[in-house]
């Protein structure tokens, strides 16, 4: 299902580590089956540790992007990837490389930022994840 966690009855999938240049997306994954991309969560979002946050899509927005402007005729080495598949060296996988501007244009575009405080169970007291 490519469903990490639910929200609000909603399936979320977590993409970690992602660049603002370099956001991976799933097309076929090592068994040559179908990606995250056609999984069954409702939002996708990539964890952006360089912007202490959360860029949050809606799945079926990124896969209508992916159909209409990635380059499907030709498989380019992982530097040439933009918007073109790339498949790794005795993998089946397809995937292709968007940046932080492509997602951005979506109308489900949201940044969400780290959480940097809890409330302590004991004392109720907000905290900072920092101190």
């Amino acid at each position: 299902m490519h469903i990490d966690y639910w929200h609000d009855d909603q399936g979320v999938d977590v993409k970690g580590n992602n660049l603002p240049d370099e956001i991976w997306v799933e097309l076929k994954n090592v068994q040559g089956k179908h990606g995250w991309v056609f999984g069954e969560a409702t939002t996708i979002a990539f964890d952006m540790p360089d912007l202490a946050a959360f860029v949050v899509v809606d799945r079926e927005e990124l896969k209508s992007y992916v159909k209409n402007e990635v380059d499907f005729s030709v498989c380019v080495p992982k530097s040439q990837a933009y918007k073109k598949c790339y498949t790794r060296k005795d993998r089946e996988d397809l995937i292709t490389m968007l940046v932080l501007s492509d997602l951005q244009t979506f109308d489900s575009y949201q940044l969400v930022g780290y959480c940097t405080t809890y409330l302590h169970p004991g004392t109720g007291k907000v905290c900072s994840i920092f101190t």
